[in-house]
């Protein structure tokens, strides 16, 4: 979580310069930390850095990383990306164990649809791998041999937001 403020705070001086080049939403998924805020600073216009913060379910999640638009001036802008943070949880409802956050790489494949009436506005939608460690399906496994009523993850992970240019 400290590394994702040291990189806002590091990011929020160059976006004071490039105010257009900034922007904020608010969504579920990994990019956003579960349900919070993703923070983007594009330095071109093909590359951004983001860093989001939430609520995982189980405490504070983070991601920070990279994504490149393959197109900039269409109402539809699909991109790729990859980040570092958090990628899955254990909530456990019952019993003893406690509840884990685990982090990993994720790699994904999104899409930005221009608002109609603000073109710096736009919704946000992906589709993610996440990387989890081998320490997650170790955990899973033991809760299952503990007689743990487990629900499977995805192996593919969803994301939507809602972002505000500046």
């Amino acid at each position: 979580m400290k590394k994702v403020v040291f990189i806002i705070l590091l990011l929020l001086p160059v976006a004071g310069i490039c105010q257009s080049n900034v922007n904020v939403g608010i969504g579920g998924g990994l990019d956003y930390g579960g349900f919070g805020g993703k923070f983007t600073f594009l330095p071109s216009e093909k590359v951004g850095l983001f860093a989001g913060l939430g609520y995982n379910l189980v405490g504070a999640g983070f991601n920070a990383g990279a994504l490149y638009k393959f197109s900039t001036e269409k109402k539809v802008r699909p991109y790729a990306t990859a980040m570092y943070g958090y990628n899955g949880v254990i909530k456990i409802e019952e019993g003893p164990a406690s509840d884990e956050t685990y982090y990993g790489v994720s790699f994904g494949i999104g899409i930005e649809l221009k608002a109609r009436k603000n073109e710096n506005n736009f919704w946000n939608f992906e589709l993610l791998v996440p990387i989890r460690p081998s320490e997650f399906s170790d955990d899973i496994d033991r809760l299952k041999d503990s007689g743990y009523s487990v629900t499977e993850p995805l192996p593919v992970s969803f994301s939507i937001g809602y972002h505000f240019g500046f």
